[in-house]
């Protein structure tokens, strides 16, 4: 069965340098502290994911967190191609730049930077080819407007985006041509993106996103047992544990008070046992009672840890079988975040189509995620992972992912935070 993430972003529309503050970096934090342009985009990818995670958190704080940083980054880097005045400068603040020091023309080249040179890229397609992250972005606007060629260019090059034409006085048949773009973009995956729309439509953007991985050494099925996970003080929940015991970077930061393991999803076929590993999920597991010490350290960048994960050790590790979904409107988020300008009556969207009436964007943020076993959606599992290994000298520890716990999907390379999540309680769907 398949680990899949799917998540799609709508933006409709409707005429009317970071740096962790102390003196060492969190270990979250330790893939964005290279000096490349790229890494110089990761760390300030990773600061609006925590930001926007304290916002998510704060509102839900007895609910499931998912969401995609590199998709909501994506979406609003490529709106922000088409503001103008104040309210391109909102969108970048919004996002992390200030553009007094960082140039619009640096901050667009770090994004396709981005895209399009991951590890084991295809040419000309946004995908990596194991552990596959499809991005993609769309633009549809109302026929009897026309977009700017330079920001049609500008779109095509930098996010592959493409620009569609409907009809939104026909509110049925722009929805069925929406929703039918994804469904075939994404091979089915996504089935049905935009359920709605609001009066006087005339500007949809679209982004979307799947990732589809294997284990890099899958879990045993007939490990499987139910026990209980324990959502709160009070609510306890019954869930399918995963078991493993095998070798894995882990450590506990006695700073955060969490624990951290490091599961890699496969590479390439039979070279992944020669090489290092491009996507990883991170599981962190807060001590008894130390989830918001834990919260507040991330989001507030209080962390003051530089701990590496140096070793591999044996390891009995349990971990929930679920599925979770999520979808805000994330306007008020957003806003909150410092871009205001962009949603009220004092927008400039005139970059895209040189008119000034295009304002007040609606912002849909959709996720789902599937933790399964083996990682893929067929049940035959093949492993060719290989590490020398040795006795150990005393037991394995034991490591149980039943509590809240958080997941952070990093891709190495690029030290991008591709996907984070809360998980309170795995059987919410």
């Amino acid at each position: 069965m398949k680990f899949i993430i799917y998540l799609s972003l709508l933006l409709g529309f409707h005429a009317n340098g970071f740096q962790l503050q102390g003196d060492q970096p969190s270990i979250l934090d330790n893939w964005a502290k290279k000096t490349t342009d790229s890494h110089k985009m990761a760390s300030i990818n990773a600061a609006f994911a925590f930001r926007f995670y304290k916002h998510i958190a704060a509102d839900v704080a007895d609910r499931n967190v998912f969401f995609s940083p590199v998709g909501l980054s994506t979406a609003f880097a490529m709106l922000a191609l088409g503001a103008e005045s104040e309210t391109k400068s909102h969108i970048y603040k919004g996002l992390g730049f200030n553009l007094s020091e960082f140039e619009e023309s640096e901050i667009q080249k770090g994004f396709q930077h981005l895209l399009h040179n991951r590890p084991y890229i295809k040419p000309n397609e946004t995908i990596w080819t194991e552990a596959e992250v499809k991005i993609g972005n769309a633009l549809f606007i109302e026929e009897s407007l026309k977009v700017l060629p330079k920001f049609s260019e500008d779109i095509k090059k930098r996010y592959d985006a493409e620009v569609l034409y409907c009809n939104f006085d026909n509110s049925t048949a722009a929805l069925k041509q929406m929703n039918d773009y994804v469904h075939n973009k994404t091979d089915g995956e996504i089935a049905r993106v935009v359920e709605g729309l609001e009066p006087k439509t005339t500007l949809v953007f679209l982004n979307f996103i799947t990732f589809t991985a294997e284990w890099k050494l899958a879990f045993d099925t007939a490990s499987i047992r139910e026990e209980d996970f324990f959502v709160n003080e009070s609510k306890t929940v019954k869930v399918n544990l995963m078991h493993q015991e095998s070798y894995y970077k882990f450590l506990h930061d006695e700073v955060l008070s969490c624990w951290v393991v490091e599961i890699p999803f496969r590479g390439d076929g039979i070279a992944e046992t020669y090489k290092g590993d491009s996507i990883v999920a991170l599981f962190i597991l807060p001590d008894e009672g130390k989830l918001k010490h834990l919260e507040g350290a991330l989001t507030e960048e209080k962390c003051t840890t530089d701990v590496l994960f140096k070793n591999i050790s044996s390891l009995h590790l349990y971990i929930p079988k679920f599925s979770i979904s999520a979808s805000y409107d994330v306007k008020d988020v957003f806003q909150g975040m410092g871009m205001t300008d962009a949603f009220n009556d004092r927008a400039d969207l005139s970059g895209i189509t040189g008119e000034h009436n295009l304002k007040a964007p609606k912002v849909i943020h959709h996720a789902v995620l599937h933790l399964r076993e083996s990682g893929t959606e067929t049940s035959v599992v093949t492993t060719v992972w290989s590490k020398k290994t040795f006795p150990p000298v005393s037991p394995p520890p034991t490591l149980k992912f039943n509590r809240t716990f958080l997941m952070v999907i990093v891709e190495l390379e690029t030290n991008n935070f591709v996907f984070m999540a809360k998980v309170v309680d795995p059987t919410e769907g």
